[in-house]
């Protein structure tokens, strides 16, 4: 009976990503070919097959597309920091967790580019700092790992996991500023986010 639930569990998780990301891909094509005001949740749900309540388990908005991709990044990532040796330099551990994750170029591009056209600044920036937070939550987490439980390692996790998810959340900001572009140029601008720290100038 256990193993059952366990199945069952795993079959539900599977089914409900598969339904998010046909959900994404829907809302992006219409996007695309009817613009984003025009796009409403009821096109987007009846593309994808489902109800509209569908469509609200999964997204609280229709903007909220446009960030889905922060959930599955951040899951990525975590599980791809765990992976890194504890005696990796941080920074080096953090650029290859985020270098590993399986972008679809075309979609990155999309997303970015659509972010920049038809939402506000105020949902930009909402975002960046939500995501933000959530990064520089693993990144201490794995740090805490390293250090122990002695006082000054809580300073030094504290501060150095938000230091490394600010800049990686700046290399998405200028790039989202720049209204994308290929996936190679927001890997750049990540890799030289993190050499700042490592060698920062004198200003």
């Amino acid at each position: 009976m256990r193993r059952m639930n366990r199945y069952s569990t795993g079959k539900r998780e599977t089914q409900r990503k598969e339904t998010r990301e046909l959900l994404r891909r829907r809302a992006l094509l219409r996007f695309q070919k009817d613009g984003f005001e025009r796009t409403s949740v009821a096109d987007i749900a009846g593309d994808a097959g489902v109800t509209e309540r569908t469509f609200y388990r999964h997204f609280s908005t229709k903007e909220a597309v446009l960030f889905e991709d922060h959930e599955s990044r951040l899951e990525w990532f975590r599980a791809a920091l765990e992976l890194r040796p504890l005696d990796e330099p941080i920074l080096d551990a953090v650029r290859i967790a985020v270098e590993s994750f399986p972008d679809g170029r075309e979609i990155v591009s999309q997303v970015a580019e659509l972010r920049s056209r038809v939402l506000s600044e105020e949902a930009i920036e909402g975002h960046l700092r939500a995501a933000q937070g959530d990064f520089a939550a693993q990144i201490e987490h794995h740090l805490k790992a390293r250090l122990g439980d002695a006082e000054a390692a809580e300073l030094h996790a504290a501060v150095m996991s938000r230091a490394i998810a600010g800049a990686l959340v700046a290399a998405l900001d200028v790039w989202t500023r720049r209204a994308g572009g290929e996936p190679d140029e927001l890997r750049e601008l990540t890799q030289q986010a993190l050499e700042l720290l490592r060698t920062p100038p004198n200003v």
